[in-house]
Parts: C-alpha cells; structure tokens; sequence
C-alpha cells in the first residue's frame, strides 16, 4: 500500500465559521492525512469530532460561511484554489461523495432517472438515449431491480436502502478516483447495512478506485477500511493501519471506543461509556482536548497541546502518555 500513489494529499486542513457574533469559530484544526490508490481510509470518532466537515472541507461544499485554509491536493492539484466552475467539473467526476441521508439528498421534484442522468450530461459528452441506458446500467449494477421502472420513479416512492442504493449508483456515474463516503449506513438495518458495504467494496476492487469512509461505526471501520483516522475536537488524535489500531490502540480516546463496542464474547450486559461529551467548537480546552474526560490525565494535560507523535509502529498518537519529553516532574496522573 504505502508503494502507492497518493490521489489525496490534505495538509494543514483548517475550517472555521462565523458564528452570530461573526466571530470565527475553528472546526476543523490543522488535519494532515494522505489517500493512496485503491485504498480506504477510515476516518472515525464521535458526533461533532469534525468528520464531516472535513469531508465537506475537501469537497468544498460549505456555503459562503466556511472559510477553508490549508493544501488539498487532488492527483497532484491544488484544489482549494480552483475556480468553483473548475470545482464544479471535479465534483461529481473524478471526485464523488455519497452523503448520510439519501432523502435529503435526492431531489424528491425529479425523477431517478433525470438526477442521475444530469451528472452525465454534465460530465460525458453521450447523448440523451445513451444517457438514459446508462442511467439504466447503473442501477442495474448497484442491485436495483426493475432498473427501467425505477428510472421513472421519484425518491419518496422508494426504500431507504433503495435511495442508498441510488446515490451510490449516482457517485458512481463517472466512475471516480475518490469516492467520499460519509456515514453511508446511517438509518439502515443491518441486512441492508452489509449489503451497501459489500457494493462499495466491490465497486473499489473492479474499478481500483480510492475510498474515504467516514463512519463512528467501529464494525464498519474492521470490515472495510486499511488505515484509519482518529479525530477528536478537530484534531487527528491517532491514526494507524487498522489492525494495528484495533489491536493495540495508542490514545485513551481510541481505547475508549473501542471498549464502547459490544462484545457477546464477553457477556458484559451494561456498555462502557466515555464519560462527558464531545467540547463544541469554540468551547475547547486548554491542554489535551480529550484531557477532561480522559482517565490517564497528567497535570502537563491541562496545561500543554501535544503534538502528533510517530510511534515505533508506523502509527501516530497526540498523546503526552507517549511523548518523551513530558517529563517526569508534575507528569503524575490527576
């Protein structure tokens, strides 16, 4: 994998809004991660961490109110200093995202067959009975049966997994290099869970394709991913090859999460809990940022940001348990 080219290169990637008082509140904080060729990384961590928006952030898809800084680069090029009529021909082309909820998604005024068909028209240079067939492979290829019926058909005449289903096969239209899958599973019974996972890891195999999954679903993350992120309050707070995170995991956080996934092995019948919740944005504190919920707390914690450490392993930690300059004076656990 690492022999790979990159076709995702993200560096300092920043992302604030303005609030009501139009004050800039930072989301997303210096996020640094690489995509290579044919692989999926894994990008995990609790509601309000900043996945999204960092997935947002690299699609451009904020709105006038997200202010962006950093380097994303796609297959060599600076993007965040395109032209939004040049974004525009990247988007939905040679990068594509699937985003959480289909209904909300889809425009529920058009017809199947119309939404798809419109990337192609946008994109290709094939003809409206040409569009209209492959409009109809698509959702033959996604598991869509009755692919010339459902053509005719509007959103809400369909399935959540149907509409899922729809937008894969709408991502897919171009056939991309980079497919941005943001809690794709979302809202989804565990049939047709695995079955969305199983066609975008065959859609990645058949096509070679780079996969960004974007999920909190740990189960997912052991199934489909071969690197995962780890974020928290707008940081990467760990990253590693997923057998290596799964297996010795480096940050409190990380352990927490994975402790918080059930086990029937076990027999435990209460979950564990991270204590507290996730800091908004804004509203972070000095020090660690897991640091007020973490157990392995320091006094160095509260006072002092670490940086993102290489381990011996390959892996990366912000964690001042794994820094060697802590010191040992004031470093006792609180």
């Amino acid at each position: 994998m690492n022999g790979r080219p990159s076709v995702l290169e993200v560096n300092g990637l920043t992302t604030q809004f303005s609030n009501r008082q139009n004050r800039a509140v930072t989301v997303v904080d210096g996020v640094d991660f690489t995509v290579k060729k044919g692989e999926t990384l894994g990008i995990v961590g609790e509601s309000g961490c900043g996945k999204s928006v960092t997935s947002l952030s690299i699609m451009r898809l904020l709105g006038k109110n997200g202010k962006v800084s950093g380097s994303v680069r796609f297959e060599g090029q600076e993007t965040l200093h395109l032209s939004e009529a040049d974004m525009r021909k990247l988007r939905g082309n040679r990068m594509a995202m699937i985003f959480q909820e289909p209904m909300t998604s889809l425009n529920p005024v058009l017809t199947i067959g119309r939404q798809i068909g419109e990337v192609l028209h946008l994109h290709t240079s094939l003809g409206p009975e040409a569009r209209k067939q492959r409009v109809i492979e698509l959702l033959t290829l996604v598991g869509i049966p009755r692919a010339k019926d459902i053509y005719a058909e509007y959103p809400h005449r369909l399935s959540g997994g149907m509409r899922q289903r729809v937008m894969i096969a709408m991502a897919m239209a171009c056939q991309p290099q980079l497919l941005i899958a943001d809690e794709p599973t979302t809202a989804l019974d565990v049939t047709i869970q695995a079955q969305m996972l199983g066609l975008i890891r065959e859609m990645r195999d058949n096509t070679g394709m780079s996969v960004m999954l974007i999920t909190h679903d740990l189960g997912v993350v052991a199934e489909m991913c071969d690197r995962v992120l780890v974020m928290y309050a707008g940081q990467v707070i760990e990253s590693a090859d997923v057998r290596t995170l799964l297996r010795a995991p480096k940050h409190p956080y990380t352990m927490g999460l994975i402790r918080s996934v059930p086990h029937r092995a076990t027999g435990v019948k209460r979950l564990y809990a991270i204590p507290g919740n996730v800091p908004s944005p804004g509203e972070w504190p000095q020090g660690c940022r897991f640091a007020p919920r973490c157990s392995e707390a320091m006094p160095i914690c509260q006072q002092q940001s670490p940086s993102l450490l290489k381990m011996a392993d390959g892996s990366e930690c912000r964690c001042w348990l794994h820094a060697p300059d802590a010191g040992t004076e004031g470093s006792e656990r609180t």
